[in-house]
């Protein structure tokens, strides 16, 4: 049976919930509810600001193959639009005219192709990631939106979203949950938790009343409430 000392009677009293003798949970009025989400912000985490198309580009372009092509292009390009002086033509003995204009007319096009193909390459490949990462973004949100946890409110059990838990709601958690936010244990018998994650130990750790209440997000659950 729950049994509320001073620490648990303090927390009820400045979060405004009650937990000390009903266990109702918060009243759920939606004022207060968006006042506490304008007090302590709301439980989501908000993603990393996506990637611009133009950064995808350029990610491709860091590639070494790349840009070992480019060069090798701009190479190419420079040595078809040069052209040497007479006098190193003569030293180097007698050459057909027509053929070196027609080299010098189309030599530009081997170092072109190869700049059209590494433009494609990268338009490709940055359209591809920008393109996986829209969809990664909407399945996620869509998780987020589907996941659902049990808390009680004015007394009554009910499943809301998570990140529409606020401070001050109780949670009803069961084996293999996924604790949503951080909190402290009110109710439980012979709990245990993994903690694995942040300690880096195997064994579980086990919560009371008296000794370890804390618990945080992310744990998971191996003995029911």
């Amino acid at each position: 049976m729950f049994k509320c000392n001073r620490y648990f009677s303090l927390i009820s009293t400045k979060l405004f919930t009650e937990i000390c003798f009903f266990l109702l949970g918060l009243s759920g009025n939606p004022a207060d509810l968006e006042r506490r989400e304008a007090v302590f912000g709301k439980n989501f985490i908000p993603p990393k600001k996506p990637k611009t198309f133009l950064q995808l580009v350029w990610e491709a372009l860091q590639d070494v193959t790349l840009i070992i092509l480019e060069i090798a292009a701009i190479v190419s390009l420079g040595l078809s639009f040069y052209q040497p002086p007479e006098g190193d033509n003569a030293l180097c003995g007698v050459v057909s005219v027509g053929e070196e204009e027609g080299e010098g007319e189309t030599g530009w096009i081997e170092g072109a192709a190869i700049l059209l193909s590494v433009v494609c390459v990268v338009l490709v490949t940055a359209f591809n990631d920008w393109s996986k990462e829209k969809q990664f973004r909407g399945l996620q949100s869509r998780i987020e939106q589907e996941q659902k946890f049990t808390v009680i409110r004015g007394g009554q059990v009910i499943q809301i979203p998570v990140a529409d838990i606020t401070v001050g709601d109780i949670a009803q958690v069961k084996y293999g949950d996924l604790l949503p936010a951080d909190g402290i244990l009110i109710q439980g018998n012979d709990l245990k938790i993994d903690e694995s994650s942040l300690t880096g130990e195997s064994d579980h750790v086990k919560k009371s009343l008296d000794k370890d209440p804390l618990l945080l997000s992310g744990m998971n659950f191996f003995h029911a409430l």
